[in-house]
């Protein structure tokens, strides 16, 4: 009895000895599962809906269960791309115990859903493989079209005058003050008194590129080209420049004096490129502009919106009867002007709110000017020196720096002492300014354009 009893008792501790073993055989399988997806500001990117507003810089941390085996993290395991076009970003992968570390190399892209797959191929250091997940996420800010070819990027946001892309030197000449921005947000944009105060970006090569675009917003009053006296004298105004007519600028102005003529109403739009003369008076104008008149007329011996000529009618605003003045579109209200340059399709276009409006073919012949490229110039066509200082610094207040003496009608110092109906100081606001080293198409200027309205 005792023997059976014995053996009983063995039996059932060799039982619950099985029991045991394979209960800690299914607690020591090895998992694989993804803990959390935040960003490294704390966002959680794995909620119950998409996360948004995330930040353009930031990092997004994944943890796992587990230590995870370091040869199966890359950019091909964990894939993030843009969900409209499924373009990979650029980022990359790294590994600390459980944690994935992403870290975009330039940014996100701003104002762009983007999907992140989480591939089958990632496994932990256990051997466990994961079973693969797909999120998707938004970032905040704006989408710029070809952002890793913008150089110089001015958003005035913060009240600060600084470069958000690049390490170009921004400075300020006097007091620059600050006013609401094209969405209503307080202190977002510069404004310019007409005065003398500018905003400055130290010479450098990549502000003005042979193959480049140019966009900013503006906002102005009709108004303020009118002569201080109240007479009506026409005022054309600076907006901004490097160099003046030896490397680009753009200019706007009234285009009569008189309250009853016609053209008085009209505020005009000059946006100048470099110049060659290559007619018979080379000698006596050595240099010019290439520039545009809103509801100028077609000068003699050119088509109009095709051709290099200094006045040109332009088809979209032309309505008469009755007219349809570039002042209707922009005075007192928020505008963005784009200039495009194109070295390998030899042109200048130029848009107004996304829409392209002229484009300037580079001519080989039959025209006494010839639109040449984009470049600073200090040679004349003969090739001597410029008498005076040619100085590459941007300015946005005036169509050269302060320092700038290379042309009496540009120079800093001459308009200070100038009465107030003289001075070209502009005077208004400016917004969201950004140069690229490549031309912008006109799909990618209509949504540069829709996504910062």
């Amino acid at each position: 009895m005792i023997m059976r009893t014995s053996s009983l008792i063995l039996s059932l501790f060799l039982v619950a000895g099985i029991v045991l073993f394979d209960g800690c055989k299914k607690e020591e399988t090895p998992v694989f599962n993804l803990v959390s997806l935040m960003t490294d500001g704390g966002l959680d990117l794995a909620g119950a809906s998409a996360a948004t507003n995330v930040p353009e810089d930031a990092m997004i941390l994944a943890t796992f269960s587990s230590d995870v085996d370091a040869t199966t993290a890359n950019t091909t395991s964990i894939m993030i791309s843009r969900t409209d076009d499924m373009s990979q970003a650029d980022y990359s992968v790294s590994v600390s115990g459980a944690v994935v570390t992403v870290t975009p190399t330039k940014g996100w892209d701003g104002g762009t859903q983007f999907t992140i797959d989480l591939a089958e191929t990632l496994s932990g250091s256990n051997g466990a493989m994961f079973k693969g997940n797909s999120l998707t996420f938004r970032t905040s800010g704006i989408f710029v079209p070809q952002k890793d070819k913008e150089v110089l990027f001015l958003s005035f946001d913060n009240q600060a005058a600084e470069d958000e892309v690049g390490d170009h030197t921004v400075t300020t000449v006097n007091t620059l003050s600050y006013v609401e921005d094209r969405r209503g947000t307080a202190n977002a944009a510069a404004y310019f008194d007409g005065s003398g105060n500018l905003v400055e970006v130290a010479k450098s090569a990549d502000i003005i590129p042979p193959a480049a675009t140019i966009s900013f917003w503006i906002k102005t009053d009709l108004a303020d080209y009118d002569g201080a006296d109240g007479s009506g004298l026409p005022q054309t105004r600076f907006v901004m420049g490097l160099s003046a007519e030896l490397g680009y600028f753009l200019e706007m102005g009234r285009r009569s004096n008189d309250h009853t003529a016609d053209g008085y109403q009209e505020l005009f739009l000059k946006y100048g490129t470099d110049q060659v003369n290559i007619g018979n008076n080379a000698a006596d104008v050595p240099k010019a502009t290439v520039w545009y008149e809103v509801n100028g007329q077609a000068s003699v011996g050119y088509q109009a919106g095709t051709s290099s000529g200094w006045s040109f009618v332009l088809p979209a605003l032309q309505q008469d009867p009755p007219r349809t003045y570039f002042a209707n579109l922009i005075s007192g209200k928020w505008t963005q002007l784009v200039m495009t340059v194109d070295p390998v399709a030899q042109e200048k276009t130029l848009y107004i709110n996304g829409v392209k409006t002229v484009t300037f073919k580079w001519l080989s012949s039959g025209a006494d000017w010839l639109f040449t490229d984009l470049s600073l110039k200090d040679k004349d066509n003969s090739g001597n020196d410029w008498p005076n200082v040619v100085d590459g610094v941007l300015a946005l207040g005036n169509a050269c720096s302060s320092m700038n003496t290379q042309t009496g009608w540009c120079d800093y110092q001459t308009q200070l002492s100038n009465p107030a109906e003289t001075k070209k100081f502009f005077k208004g606001a400016i917004d969201q300014f950004r140069i690229f080293s490549v031309p912008l198409s006109e799909t990618e200027v209509s949504t540069l354009y829709d996504n910062e309205k």
